[in-house]
């Protein structure tokens, strides 16, 4: 039976999800309607803002529902950016997710300067690097909460108390952390924070922005809907989908992470001693407990994603918004890793449902299709099958 290892892309929608989508999919009204049916679809929606809200650790901000995490990020980046008071000025991390670094470039046409923060051999932003950027004053800081690609976390705590001293609005795109980690929006000191559904065990097409509540923001998509913040009749089905994902998702958090930190570690420790040229991506720094990132020798080559699928296991090579692109991801070449090696990457996601056996297959799997690629390389596999 295949075995999906690429929960960073996507994770399947949960059992109690589709129960409350298949739900909301019979009722009637429109939320913006007055009557009693759009009353009662809007009093879901709520329910599920409130639900969303509470995961993001922000129960008394406002929360703008979006179609994606990317919108929500483009909202978060491009809509307060000009709605903001000051310069015109974002600072950024060179280790964004593609909507990060897309909406940078939408205020760089606009005529924003764009300060990119470039990370360590970890991936990780010194806040030092942040606060020698905040002069003079930008109108936005923008760093993501844990990296798509490497699950690398970053200090957003601290990179937000610089932001408050300098004035500065900070954005946090936590699309890959909700429901992985905790997300506190208000203890951080957040100003924005980005999060998607379908990251958590909810459905794909629904995403939100988090803002404190005396934040400014240009809506990307005018409209009525979501306070004249973001226009659209509200995807029902969606929200609440999202809502009971968010529950599901704040229920045992702690204990899955533990549980997963413990089946990642073990992978790593396997992996180590049947592919002692694999290295593990940002392996010095925290990271989600779900993401391994492997690079291997360059005379891999770079299709061991097609192979481990023809084996039944489901990874990917990295960021799914950049499926099929034969360049080698910028986060890796920021982070100064050879364009040669950053080209062999996998990234191996686990989910709930993830067991030993699973990692213990795919381990096999990859020792056995990096052998067939590289068997002049003359690495060490005594422990293949232990």
């Amino acid at each position: 039976m295949p075995v999906y290892l690429d929960h960073n892309a996507t994770s399947p929608c949960r059992p109690r999800v589709v129960r409350a989508m298949a739900a909301a999919a019979r009722m009637v009204g429109n939320p913006s309607s007055i009557h009693r049916f759009g009353q009662e679809a809007r009093a879901a929606v709520d329910a599920a803002r409130r639900a969303v809200c509470a995961v993001v650790g922000g129960p008394s901000g406002d929360l703008v529902f979006t179609g994606s995490g990317t919108e929500s990020v483009h909202l978060g980046i491009v809509g307060a950016g000009e709605a903001a008071p000051g310069g015109r000025r974002l600072v950024i991390s060179a280790v964004e997710h593609a909507a990060g670094r897309d909406a940078a470039g939408v205020l760089a046409a606009r005529g924003w300067d764009v300060v990119w923060i470039p990370p360590d051999e970890n991936g990780r932003i010194d806040p030092g690097a942040v606060k020698a950027a905040l002069d003079p004053v930008p109108a936005l800081v923008s760093v993501m909460h844990a990296n798509n690609e490497t699950g690398v976390v970053q200090p957003v705590a601290e990179i937000a108390a610089l932001c408050r001293e300098r004035g500065a609005l900070f954005h946090v795109d936590a699309v890959q952390s909700v429901g992985k980690i905790p997300v506190l929006a208000e203890t951080w000191g957040a100003d924005l924070v980005s999060v998607a559904a379908h990251k958590m065990g909810g459905p794909a097409g629904v995403g939100a922005l988090w803002k404190r509540r005396e934040t400014p923001l240009l809506a990307v998509v005018p409209g009525s809907q979501e306070g004249g913040r973001r226009g659209g009749t509200h995807a029902l089905p969606a929200i609440v989908g999202f809502g009971a994902a968010a529950r599901d998702a704040a229920a045992g958090m702690e204990e899955r992470a533990l549980r997963i930190t413990a089946l990642r570690e073990g992978f790593e420790a396997r992996v180590a001693r049947m592919l002692p040229e694999a290295r593990v991506t940002g392996e010095g720094a925290p990271r989600l407990p779900n993401t391994t990132h492997l690079t291997f020798d360059p005379a891999c080559g770079a299709d061991l994603v097609v192979a481990l699928d023809l084996e039944g296991f489901a990874v990917s090579s990295g960021s799914a918004c950049r499926a099929g692109s034969a360049e080698p991801s910028p986060v890796l070449l920021a982070m100064g890793i050879d364009a040669a090696r950053a080209r062999t990457a996998i990234r191996v996601s686990l989910g709930p449902e993830t067991t030993t056996d699973d990692l213990a297959g795919f381990t096999d799997a990859l020792v056995r299709r990096t052998a067939a690629t590289t068997p002049e390389a003359g690495w060490n596999r005594a422990g293949a099958g232990a």
